[in-house]
């Protein structure tokens, strides 16, 4: 988990805004010093620039008794080359018994001195003792020195302590870089020595080694030492002050809920809701029910199972959609709230009395950055409201930060902020004796206070066994108000080579034990991962009034079409608004459940959200059967005349017949925008299908699937832009759809990746890609080959053909063979013409797949196709003609193709409508006065 990801834009830009990172303009002025230009007398600012390292000397070790003398030239030739090269002078020295330099002075860089430099160190030869003392004399009176490295590989003559006094004199009011680094020391000595000179004098210290590859110094730090930290992770806390008391989902649906707001659909019903009345009459000697609800009323199944006798207003059903569609746009903000920041990790903290429990077990040691960032949120967004606080961290042993419950202010949060910046991972996970510490200490008058509350984080299963946990959790919690939430943080799994843990369990099952813990302590279950969250009981409960929110809209919508069907009449106007449609087809996206079902085709699509499905087509609405404009003949004028009042009425010409308007203005208008939300929709659809491995390859819809590749010789241009793009496929749809696959190349022969489908997990399609990535054009095109090797793959659902041209063998032959295979087993098989002009090869794919109850795909006009959308998205539709989109051969595109343009004839016909209608009005009203 990264911390960024836990963190608002304004939190984040605490730490980086320009005003943070003292980069604004005031800042920059105040670097200056303000001088009088003696030339014009005017006020400038002078700005002192800061001098980099100029003068780099180099003091190598080079007694006998050091040892990888070659190793350490080599390391001192790829210095120079590397970064000596870039400063502005060069002093080298080296010592033994006896010192020896390059240079009597510093030099100047240049291709020369660097050459001589690198000779000069080729030469090196071991010699003598260790007598560093000498050679800081000779290089400490050189007064242009502004950096020093000291490289040693054995113990120095001199003590540490004589080395550091000496330098610190040298050094006094100087400014000087000492960087000490020791090389293959046999022995601890000369590392402890460097070390302790380098704190000294506070210059930087290095050690290497040949057989770790890592510096002694290393070896010696925590795990945690190499984690990367958020900025200014060790200062103090951001105290914020909420701004209103935070409540469970439970709690907030108390007063938000469609029950509270009076919203769910059997309390809007009742009103005119009957029950069906029965009574016996004596002449027919039996009991009769009452027939009239099959005239005024629809019969509607009631919460309880029984069957009522309904008045259906659609105005009024239509009206409680859209406040059904409001409702469900809060709770959708509800979610993305309860999904950031603090409460991405911890839920809502919303007890006045609060012990946090931390798991600190050895496991979770490359994990303490987070468990520390993710304590520091919770004190600073949740914390500050309380009444009492404290924080209890266990490993094999507990550790406390007060010994009971403290007052929750901001000196006692900066204390125990500062407590656990000092925790470190030990031991395993002794989740009783914290737990047990917590309740008899903490908590030990839980019966006289309300609201306490544990909140646990953890990231695995405790050291004892669940029943045993369990059974003390439903002791302690029963009977009063004290409740335990726990925190899954979910890791990936355990190093089989690092630290196992005492007690282990898979991801499922330790979020089955610990969500069965926290509801036996009334608690809430919070499971979260570095991608996000996967389960929250906060947000299922949303996530359930939302479903029963969409259900009660579906069943409105049921209404009004049978209402609809029994009239026989249209109801003008009465299309539902694109917001309730997204409604119907919201999905809950921030928990990690199974995959969503792969998105539709255009085809599917069009049957369900077409122009005609959504009762859009402006015929249909403007222009019922009384609308012709008739004339009758008058007997004694011997000619047909029209109505008194018909020409009131605004009246268009309809292919050659005259029919009046039955919308008024406004009506058209709603209309208008409805249409153009509806366009919007269909052209982000053909964005989608033009984008990433759609494509060249459309979309894959089953999860069982064979992918064929055309490897021919004249593929042999295309096939590195084929093989990037089978790759996108394998991780953008393959891999998130959790399909199981198999791949299949074919040319003059034929050859697999696996035997058998197999499911797509990363090593999986790690070892595809690999595979793809050694195609090679060659050969003819043996398609029927190909297809019935597919057809042998056993639970095989479609299959996936590309190829760029005609088959070696008979058209018709391969369709009469496959026909014959498919009466065996009903398999589809999707076309995907590549760069093919044959008109003949594509008439065959498109008959192939048509055949198959598949689709034919081809990638022509992408780059157009996405140019109009663009273009239409921006500009609006205001002109029918003009962007248009290419001419689409794939049957997914050339339908929304399709559609697009229907849609935008409408729409041109319903502003031209809208004017007449307008004037039309207009005259109506001076008529009238």
């Amino acid at each position: 988990m990264r911390y960024s990801e836990v963190q608002t834009t304004e939190e984040w830009l605490r730490n980086h805004s320009l005003e943070s990172m003292q980069l604004t303009l005031e800042d920059l002025l105040k670097k200056g010093n303000i001088v009088l230009n003696a030339r014009n007398a005017t006020e400038q600012i002078e700005f002192a620039a800061k001098t980099q390292i100029a003068n780099f000397f180099l003091v190598h070790d080079n007694s006998s008794v050091s040892k990888g003398i070659n190793t350490l030239t080599f390391f001192i030739k790829c210095l120079i080359d590397e970064q000596l090269c870039y400063k502005k002078e060069l002093y080298f020295l080296s010592f033994g018994t006896e010192i020896s330099s390059l240079w009597e002075n510093t030099t100047n860089v240049n291709v020369r001195v660097l050459d001589e430099a690198r000779q000069w160190v080729q030469e090196l030869q071991p010699s003598g003792g260790c007598n560093l003392l000498k050679a800081l004399k000779k290089v400490l009176t050189m007064r242009e020195l502004n950096s020093l490295v000291l490289i040693v590989g054995s113990c120095p003559d001199q003590s540490s302590e004589i080395l550091s006094d000496y330098i610190q004199q040298c050094t006094l009011g100087r400014e000087l870089l000492i960087h000490t680094i020791t090389y293959e020391c046999s022995n601890h000595v000369p590392p402890a020595v460097l070390k302790n000179l380098a704190k000294v004098v506070g210059g930087r210290y290095h050690c290497y080694s040949s057989k770790n590859e890592v510096g002694l110094e290393f070896t010696k730090l925590t795990p945690a030492s190499f984690l990367p930290k958020p900025p200014k992770h060790e200062g103090p806390l951001v105290i914020q002050m909420p701004s209103f008391l935070v409540k469970t989902s439970a709690g907030w649906l108390k007063t938000n809920g469609l029950k509270a707001k009076k919203l769910s659909l059997y309390q809007v019903l009742a009103p005119n809701a009957f029950s069906p009345v029965e009574e016996f009459v004596p002449i027919l000697q039996k009991t009769v029910s009452s027939t009239l609800h099959e005239k005024a009323m629809m019969q509607f199944e009631w919460h309880d199972g029984t069957v009522k006798n309904v008045h259906v207003d659609p105005p009024i059903l239509y009206d409680y959609q859209k406040q059904l569609n409001r409702t469900v746009r809060m709770y959708e903000r509800r979610i993305d709230w309860l999904s950031i920041a603090s409460r991405r990790i911890w839920g809502t903290v919303c007890e006045r009395r609060v012990v946090i429990l931390v798991d600190i077990s050895v496991t979770n040691s490359l994990y303490i950055i987070h468990i520390q960032h993710s304590l520091r949120l919770l004190l600073e967004e949740q914390m500050s409201n309380k009444d009492f606080f404290n924080i209890i961290a266990f490993g094999s042993d507990i550790k406390y930060w007060k010994p009971e419950m403290v007052p929750s202010n901001p000196e006692n949060l900066q204390s125990a902020w500062r407590w656990v910046l000092s925790l470190q991972c030990k031991g395993s996970r002794n989740f009783m004796s914290a737990l047990r510490r917590a309740v008899e200490i903490d908590f030990k008058d839980k019966d006289k206070h309300v609201s306490p509350g544990l909140y646990l984080l953890t990231t695995g299963v405790p050291d004892q066994e669940m029943h045993a946990v369990s059974t003390y959790v439903a002791d302690v919690c029963g009977g009063c108000d004290l409740q335990l939430h726990v925190c899954l943080f979910s890791v990936n799994g355990f190093d089989p080579n690092g630290i196992i843990p005492s007690r282990y369990a898979s991801p499922n099952e330790t979020a089955s034990t610990f969500r069965e813990i926290a509801h036996t302590a009334n608690g809430r279950f919070h499971w979260f991962g570095e991608t996000g969250i996967y389960e929250s009981d906060d947000i299922s409960i949303i996530v359930s009034e939302m479903e029963k929110a969409v259900n009660y809209s579906q069943k409105c919508a049921l209404l009004v079409e049978s209402l609809k069907q029994r009239s026989g009449t249209q109801l003008v106007n009465q299309f539902i608004p694109e917001e309730d449609l997204k409604m119907l087809l919201k999905k809950e996206r921030t928990r990690a459940q199974k995959l969503l079902p792969p998105k539709p085709t255009a085809l599917t699509l069009a049957r369900m959200y077409s122009i005609k499905k959504l009762k859009l087509e402006l015929p249909r609405i403007m222009f019922g059967p009384n609308c012709v404009h008739q004339k009758k003949m008058v007997e004694s004028l011997h000619k047909k005349v029209s109505a008194k009042y018909c020409t009131i009425f605004p009246s268009v010409e309809i292919n050659g017949i005259v029919k009046h308007l039955q919308l008024q203005p406004k009506e058209l208008e709603d209309y208008v925008e409805q249409m153009e939300r509806v366009l919007r929709c269909y052209i982000r659809r053909i964005q989608w299908l033009l984008s990433g491995s759609r494509r060249l390859f459309g979309t894959i819809l089953e999860t069982k699937v064979c992918i064929l590749i055309d490897t021919s010789g004249s593929m042999d241009p295309y096939l590195q832009e084929v093989t990037k793009e089978l790759t996108s496929l394998i991780w953008e749809q393959l891999r998130k759809n959790n399909a199981r696959f198999n791949l299949l190349r074919f040319a003059e022969d034929i050859d697999t990746w696996q035997e058998f489908l197999v499911e797509a997990t990363d090593e999986t399609c790690h070892d595809a890609v690999q595979w793809v990535s050694k195609f090679q054009a060659h050969g003819s095109t043996c398609v029927l080959k190909a297809l019935q090797k597919a057809f042998c793959f056993q639970d095989v659902e479609a299959l996936y053909v590309l190829t760029d041209g005609k088959p070696d063998t008979s058209c018709s032959l391969i369709l009469k063979e496959v026909e014959k295979i498919r009466k065996k087993q009903t398999i589809k098989i999707h076309t995907i013409s590549f760069n093919c002009s044959d008109r003949g090869a594509n008439e065959f794919l498109k008959k192939l797949a048509c055949q198959t109850g598949g689709r034919y795909h081809r990638c022509i006009g992408d780059v157009d196709g996405q140019l109009a959308a663009h273009r239409m998205l921006t500009e609006g539709f205001d002109d029918d003609d003009d962007p248009v989109f290419p001419f689409f051969e794939g049957d997914d595109l050339k339908k929304l193709a399709q559609e697009v343009a229907k849609a935008r004839s409408f729409l041109m016909q319903a502003k031209s409508f809208r004017c007449v209608s307008i004037q039309g009005l207009s005259i109506n009203t001076a008529f009238l006065s």
